[in-house]
Formats: C-alpha cells, sequence, structure tokens
C-alpha cells in the first residue's frame, strides 16, 4: 500500500488511510498531506526512489493577514506551494478554489498553473454515517479546533465539540445525538479556498447545518436543503434556527442527500493511484 503522511484529525488522513487500504493502491507512492507534510514526502521520495503526491488542502491567501506575521507566514506558505507544485509527482487539491487562489495571488507560471492535478475534495469512510434514531433538535452543535464563529453563538445554548479531547467514535456518537450543526466563517480565508471538514462531518452524522455561503459545500447544502445558508451576523444565525426548528423533521430527512457527495468511496473509486 502507499504511504501516506499526515496530522491525525477528523478527517484527511483516516480517510486517506482507508481508501489506501480498501482500493490497495501502490506501495511506490507517498502522499504527502498539507504543505509541510507533502515536504517530507517528497524528500522521503526522492531518498527512495518512489513517487511522491501532494495533496494540498489549505491556500494561505493574503486577504487574512491581520500582522506582519501572517503576511510572513503566508508568503513561506505559498513559496513552499510553488515548490511543491514544481516537484512533486502529481498534485492533489482539495478545492477547485485552491486553483484559483493560485491564480489569483500566486504569480506561477504558466506552466506550473497548466499543469494536470486533481480535485480531491474531503470525504469519510462509510463508517462515520449515522442517523441516530434518537435526538435532540433544540441541541446546537460546534465541532472544530478553533473558534469560528463564537462570538455570533454568545447568549445561545450550544455545545462545543471536537476540541481534540474526545475519541472519534464518541464524538461521532455525540453529534448524531444533535439537532443543528454550526459552520460560520465571516471572511473568505481557509474555509473559502479548502475544504473544511466540520459541516461534512455534520453532515455525515445525521444533523442539519447551518453555515455561511464562504465555502464549496455550501452549494451541496443548498441543493439538498439539509440546513441553511446564511450571511455572517448573528440575526440571521437566530432566524435559521428557527426556521429549522419548525420543520425540523425536513431538514432531518434531506440529510441522507448530501451523503453521495461526502462518501469516500464515492470519492476515492475514481481516484487512480
Amino acid at each position: 500500500m502507499a504511504l501516506i503522511l499526515g496530522k491525525p484529525i477528523v478527517g484527511r488522513l483516516e480517510t486517506l488511510q482507508y481508501a489506501n487500504k480498501k482500493f490497495n493502491w501502490r506501495d511506490d507512492i507517498i502522499i504527502g498531506i498539507g504543505h509541510k507534510h507533502a515536504f517530507y514526502a517528497w524528500l522521503r521520495a526522492r531518498l527512495t526512489g518512489k513517487k511522491c503526491i501532494y495533496y494540498c488542502i489549505d491556500f494561505y491567501s493574503p486577504e487574512i493577514a491581520d500582522n506582519l506575521w501572517d503576511s510572513i507566514f503566508i508568503w513561506a506558505a505559498m513559496q513552499l506551494d510553488k515548490f511543491l507544485f514544481k516537484h512533486c509527482d502529481e498534485i492533489w487539491d482539495i478545492s477547485e478554489k485552491i486553483d484559483e487562489g493560485r491564480r489569483k495571488f500566486g504569480n506561477y507560471t504558466q506552466r506550473a498553473i497548466n499543469y494536470p492535478h486533481k480535485i480531491v475534495p474531503l470525504s469519510y469512510p462509510p463508517s462515520y454515517f449515522r442517523m441516530s434514531g434518537i435526538y435532540y433538535p433544540t441541541k446546537i452543535i460546534y465541532v472544530g479546533l478553533q473558534p469560528y464563529g463564537f462570538e455570533l453563538l454568545k447568549g445561545l445554548d450550544y455545545i462545543w465539540l471536537g476540541n481534540g479531547r474526545l475519541p472519534l467514535e464518541v464524538l461521532l456518537c455525540e453529534l448524531s445525538m444533535g439537532g443543528i450543526g454550526i459552520s460560520m466563517w465571516g471572511r473568505k480565508g481557509n474555509n473559502y479556498y479548502g475544504d473544511p471538514g466540520k459541516t461534512k462531518l455534520y453532515s455525515a452524522c445525521g444533523i442539519p447545518v447551518i453555515m455561511t455561503d464562504n465555502t464549496p459545500y455550501a452549494d451541496i447544502i443548498k441543493k439538498t436543503q439539509a440546513g441553511i445558508v446564511i450571511p455572517y451576523n448573528r440575526e440571521s444565525l437566530k432566524w435559521a434556527i428557527k426556521k429549522i426548528l419548525g420543520n425540523y423533521s425536513y431538514y432531518k430527512k434531506n440529510v441522507k442527500k448530501t451523503w453521495e457527495y461526502i462518501d469516500a468511496d464515492e470519492i476515492m473509486r475514481n481516484i487512480n493511484v
């Protein structure tokens, strides 16, 4: 099987490990998830004569730089992305928006930007999917390592899960018994160019979502009506919660429509490795 390097966190690494085993990926391949691990993968591939795949999961846009340190970090990340884009044997992007960021901010050569690369969106193994018979519609859930959108939740009764302390199965069961998942971003950063995992994790666990329109997955939520897409403000959030609770069974039923878009079996079966 292929060697996969990445940060162990709910989503990307676990999904690729699952697909690696299920689809028996070639053993002469090393896959690096994200800039840092892709660089290690490239070094290891060059030392062992194997091929390297760079799986780009983030594009750090200058639009989100708040200070000098941010600007330096973003510049360095872009330089590393350019290096990996040029030297790795194959490029995977987690979203088509990453290429948009490269074209807009990266000052890449025409050869580099036209280099063939695959879109491999975030997905989850089938074992993640569940629709609990016991759930609490009014239980508002937030999962994530960083508090994006927390200021909008002040005064609301919500539960913060997934801050790195819960075992996976416990997290998935807790989510499946929730009512509404919150996924909010105030500006166009990595959420826009990447493919945030929390919203898809809510869907996998069978709960409707409330999210902003600045991520690729928002189009799927609109299409399936498995939640509500809103602007980033407190009034819209309160309105969306009230709307979902007013017809909860409708939104809950629609969540299953999202599964074909986030199932690793469906996403990964056509990825040749």
